[in-house]
Order: C-alpha cells, then structure tokens, then sequence
C-alpha cells in the first residue's frame, strides 16, 4: 500500500520539478516543500556542498525560527552516501534530523559537490517515511543534472543583479550589455528588445557612465570580469 502511494509521490514531484524547470523557478524549493508535505515535516531544506566551502542553503521550506537550527544541524552531520540509504540522527531543538543524497553530481561540477535534502520532525520519522525517501532517491537522483543547473543559473543570475545594482545599472541596461557582449550592434540590440536605436544609443551612453568607461570592448572587458554577462 505505502509502495504505490510514495510511487504516486514520486511521480507527482517529478512532474512539479519538470513544471519549476520550463518555468525557471527555484526546483530546490519545488523538492522540500513536495517531500516537507509527504513527510509532515516541520521544515525541509536543500543545501549544497563544496570542497572547502561553506554550505549553503540553496531553497527551503521552514518557519524562520527553526530554519538555523536545520541549517546548522545538517552543517555539521555526515552526510549519507550519494544514492544511499536516507540517514537520519537525533537533534536537540529539531527532534530527528533525515537526510537524502542523491546520485553525485554531474561532470563537470565542482570536485565532491553534494546537494542533499534534509528534513526535521520534533516526533521523529516513522519507516513510512524512510520508505518514501528511498523510493525518492533514484527519481532526485535522475532529475539532478537538471536541478544542478538551474540552481547554478539562478545562483549567477542573483550575483548578477547584486553586481549590477552595485554599479547602479537597471535590468534593462543589462540586457543591452548582454547583447553587446554577445556582439550585436546597436541597430540588433533595438531590433531584438524592440526599441529605437536612439534609445539603445541613450542605454549605452549610460552603461559607460556607469562602468566609468568609453568604449564597447573596455565595457564588455569589464562586464565579463565583473560575471555581469554571460
């Protein structure tokens, strides 16, 4: 019975993260709030891993007051095996602590990357619920490529706009400096965002006051040292 009802969850929260894939959406949180519910959690979290780097919280489903505490917990918890059993422990504050690694990261991702899902329950998690995360694991592990990339899309999207804010410049100034950077000239880029090529000229105009430059290829130098383009 438990079998074909985690079967369905499965299948249900593949189709929420293809649906957060084709909408750009953040699929970390499409994954903890799906799992969060199935599990009665009271919080979920999707955290990444790096060689020699902070954790860090990449989506979550969680009343503030206990999201430091998931945070913190997992931090500091071994993780399990990626495509292994779901591991979970105790924890003062939380109850019980489980975690869920999928598969390893794609190549190319950086050297022993990890994403895992971690959860916390004050009652602690019944074989129900370790049956689900099991039965979760190979489908996390088949979408991950996918979830990788997007939150990696979305992580440089974020440090983009923080970049680009520091230089006072608006979101549509930086999709002209995308299109210049990708090589269109003025009369493209107005085609493309359908404007005026005057308005284009007005936009970099002041893109280069921004940047404190005088050129297309200081400004497009400048752009890509700062991650402002891609």
């Amino acid at each position: 019975m438990h079998q074909g009802e985690n079967a369905v969850t499965v299948v249900e929260l593949m189709g929420s993260v293809a649906e957060a894939l084709r909408a750009d959406r953040s699929v970390g949180a499409v994954i903890c709030t799906a799992m969060a519910s199935a599990t009665s959690s009271d919080g979920a979290a999707w955290i990444g891993f790096r060689e020699s780097e902070q954790p860090e919280l990449i989506a979550a489903q969680a009343e503030p007051s206990l999201l430091p505490k998931l945070f913190a917990a997992t931090a500091v918890s071994t993780l399990p095996s990626p495509a292994g059993e779901p591991h979970r422990r105790a924890v003062t504050g939380l109850g019980e602590l489980l975690l869920v690694a999928p598969g390893r990261l794609p190549r190319g991702s950086p050297s022993n990357a990890r994403q895992v899902l971690a959860m916390s329950r004050r009652r602690g998690f019944g074989e129900v619920d370790l049956d689900l995360a099991r039965t979760a694991i190979p489908a996390l592990t088949i979408m991950l490529p996918q979830v990788v990339a997007a939150s990696e899309r979305q992580r440089r999207s974020a440090a983009r706009r923080t970049a680009a804010g520091a230089l006072g410049l608006t979101d549509r100034e930086l999709e002209v400096l995308q299109l210049l950077a990708e090589g269109l000239l003025a009369t493209s880029i107005a085609s493309k965002l359908s404007l005026s090529p005057r308005t284009v000229h007005k936009h970099l105009g002041n893109i280069y006051e921004k940047m404190g430059v005088h050129d297309r290829l200081v400004a497009v130098s400048m752009a890509h040292d700062l991650d402002l383009v891609d």
